[in-house]
């Protein structure tokens, strides 16, 4: 992914990283827990959403961009929370090539209410 550096100065947000783990439990079914790394400085950008349906209702979707120092341990599927808001990371590359910045494009669905109301 090529991107433009940015300043430290910018990334003037705290985030909290959460480590998504999926076990199977005696049943047979899967359990899925988010265990915190702590907490990153960022550059939290929203990007436009949207009106979706969803079965018989109504979500509105967000898309955000987090830009944090280069970790090796955030991947897709992990959660970031930002300002007490659970976000999805749905993609995760490198800004440059240089292993100085990652970039977590994320998701946040909220359910608005029924298509046939």
């Amino acid at each position: 992914m090529r991107g433009r550096t940015p300043n430290l100065g910018t990334l003037n947000r705290q985030v909290e990283v959460l480590s998504r783990t999926t076990q199977t439990d005696q049943s047979g079914g899967q359990t899925t827990t988010y265990s915190s790394l702590g907490k990153v400085w960022a550059l939290v950008e929203e990007r436009p959403g949207g009106v979706q349906y969803s079965a018989d209702g109504i979500v509105s979707g967000r898309s955000v961009q987090v830009t944090v120092r280069f970790r090796i341990d955030i991947k897709a599927g992990d959660r970031l929370v930002v300002d007490g808001n659970q976000l999805d990371i749905d993609h995760v590359a490198d800004l440059n090539g240089r292993r100085a910045y990652v970039v977590c494009t994320c998701s946040a669905i909220t359910a608005v209410g029924s298509r046939y109301e």
